[in-house]
């Protein structure tokens, strides 16, 4: 064992100096122990990877840029923000790709506006203005997290705290989704809601306090360059502002407060975004250019069209609850599914964060809201409209049925007769449905008419109640809400089960209209030096949404006047959903020989040049 030197003739550990190649490898071979605190700051080695990153006043991408594109995944390496000679300003680390726990962060988004879907379908503009509200909150909210996350966040056990922070916020906020909304139906309802909206006050208090914390330790880094100081203290006032107006607003709730109250909160966050973004916008180490932003907001998008996937399935749960699959039920199912994948293609294809400025990019950011709500609106219209199509069916066939009801029958007979051909029509349902929803009971009326004694009026009032305890009974397989029946005849209820749809169908047009109009503006955002064919592409979008939106004022006069056999034949019909399949795909089929022709123009061009002509 002499080959071993002796333990007193090793130098102190501290003492030991490793040579940097001998570094990597170690670092290499082994894993990173987690530190207390990483610093936002790059280091040199950071640079050296990336190599050399245009730097201008405005983060704008370089010309020759223009010719490349890059998919919102990337590889995982961590590079420095643009290499700048002003020592005043600090160079901050960029990830390539999102962190793990910010993915894991998004989960609990995803978690609430599933949550919150499921509790508040939209079929008055009641919930309507409560869902876009609820989604507004927490969108903010999460956009709040992403930009601070994308410009400071490393991975260190400093972080994960603040994360876990904002789990808890998260979390609260599924605690007070269930009583968010305005329409109450008693004072337990309003009572409920009001509390609710306190504790959510205080919850986004509490998540613009840790944000304000988190700037401030960042700051405390990055109080030795001087140009950094003004910006990270201006972030710092935008969310402690915000903090206390929420604070201030949890007090504020009452019965007859409480809708201005919310208009307050709905401003307060639209207004921090933008004031945190025109801030960033301003200082060129804390803009969005060569952050993971465009990623994030890439898979924000699939979280949203996730939700239409989840209530796909859950309005296919639905109207196979009787197995019998028509072939316009099918219809309806390809239809849903087409729209969804055309939505995805529309966005992800026109893609191109090389091709932004730092300005046009922040906008391109803040505008994702509305394409959000417009997304989140369209998928779950398609899920109400899956549903309609299978309540029209069903009912249409019931009314069939107690339209052309045999005359002059015994009343005894008259029940069998009534009885046998609901059994075979509801048959199905009760067969599949499951435990949870018996059959329906129609004694009460049947025993109206055969009690009736020849009297036509009782026996209509019978034949009437028996009409709307099946159709009741199908709506309630369906989870659609039944309307009063205490007063009014048969068709009077239907249609007032008809009406509530009328919501969905304005609000489902309107928006699927708005997805073309908003990727057109995104388009305009997202690429410049457009070419003709491009611009082209942009008009293409624009003129699509216009029409598709303007099919919604069909339904006005039916609004108003109670009668409009259009919109009622359209409606009615099984051509609602594929009229907006035809329209994106149309628009998909436009754009990819609009990007043909661009590219067969571009090889002209460079034919020519390299022939020595002008082009």
């Amino acid at each position: 064992m002499d080959y071993l030197p002796k333990m007193g003739s090793l130098p102190p550990m501290h003492d030991v100096i490793v040579p940097e190649e001998d570094h990597r490898t170690f670092a290499i071979s082994h894993p990173d122990h987690l530190k207390l605190y990483a610093s936002p700051l790059a280091t040199q080695e950071d640079m050296h990877h990336v190599g050399h990153i245009h730097d201008n006043s405005h983060g704008e991408p370089h010309e020759n840029d223009t010719h490349h594109t890059h998919s919102v995944s990337s590889s995982s390496t961590e590079h420095a923000a643009p290499e700048m000679k002003d020592p005043d300003v600090p160079i901050l680390k960029r990830a390539h790709e999102a962190s793990t726990i910010q993915l894991f962060f998004d989960l609990f988004f995803v978690a609430n506006l599933t949550t919150f879907t499921s509790l508040h379908e939209i079929d008055s503009w009641s919930d309507l203005s409560s869902y876009v509200g609820y989604f507004a909150v927490i969108w903010f909210t999460w956009l709040q997290n992403t930009l601070f996350d994308v410009r400071f966040s490393n991975d260190s056990a400093y972080e994960r705290m603040c994360k876990l922070l904002q789990f808890g916020v998260m979390t609260g906020f599924a605690i007070t989704g269930p009583g968010y909304n305005t329409n109450w139906a008693n004072s337990e309802d309003a009572a409920n809601s009001i509390l609710a909206f306190r504790a959510l006050s205080l919850i986004l208090m509490s998540s613009r306090l840790i944000l304000t914390f988190q700037y401030g330790v960042a700051f405390f880094l990055l109080r030795s360059y001087k140009k950094a100081i003004i910006p990270m203290a201006a972030h710092m006032a935008v969310l402690f502002i915000s903090a206390m107006l929420f604070l201030g607003m949890s007090f504020a709730f009452t019965r007859t407060s409480s809708e201005k109250v919310l208009i307050g909160w709905y401003l307060i966050v639209a207004a921090e975004a933008l004031a945190i973004s025109m801030i960033s916008g301003q200082v060129n180490f804390l803009s969005f250019r060569a952050t993971v932003i465009v990623e994030r907001l890439g898979l924000l998008t699939l979280i949203v069209l996730g939700e239409g996937i989840i209530g796909m399935c859950e309005a296919i749960n639905k109207i196979g609850s009787d197995n019998v699959y028509s072939a316009d039920i099918i219809g309806t199912i390809i239809c849903s599914v087409g729209i969804l994948y055309f939505m995805w293609m529309l966005y992800f294809d026109q893609i191109a964060p090389d091709r932004m400025g730092t300005i046009r990019e922040h906008i391109w950011v803040i505008l994702h809201f509305p394409f959000h709500v417009c997304v989140i609106l369209v998928v779950e219209g398609l899920s109400r409209l899956s549903v309609w199509r299978k309540l029209t069916d069903v009912t249409s066939g019931l009314q069939t049925t107690f339209a052309s009801l045999p005359q002059n029958l015994k009343p005894e007979d008259l029940v069998n007769y009534i009885d046998s051909t609901l059994n075979t029509q509801l048959n199905n349902f009760t067969s599949f449905q499951g435990s949870d929803i018996g059959a329906p009971d129609f004694t009460q009326f049947y025993n109206q008419i055969e009690q009736a004694n020849g009297n036509k009026t009782a026996i209509a009032q019978g034949i009437n109640g028996t009409f709307i305890t099946a159709v009741g009974w199908v709506c309630q397989n369906l989870k659609v809400d039944v309307p009063d029946s205490s007063s009014g005849n048969g068709t009077d209820f239907v249609n007032s089960i008809y009406s509530s749809f009328t919501t969905v169908f304005i609000y489902f047009f309107t928006f699927a209209g708005f997805v073309l109009i908003l990727l057109a503006i995104l388009f305009l955002l997202g690429k410049r030096r457009k070419l003709r064919g491009e611009l082209l592409a942009v008009c293409v979008r624009a003129i699509f949404g216009i029409a598709i939106s303007l099919l919604a004022l069909m339904a006005v006069p039916a609004v108003a006047t109670k009668n409009n056999s259009a919109y009622t034949a359209y409606m009615f019909s099984a051509w609602m959903l594929p009229t907006i399949l035809i329209c994106y795909l149309t628009v998909i089929v436009i754009d990819n020989l609009l990007i043909r022709y661009i590219h067969q123009v571009v090889k002209w061009r460079l034919h020519l040049h390299h022939k020595g002509h002008d082009v």
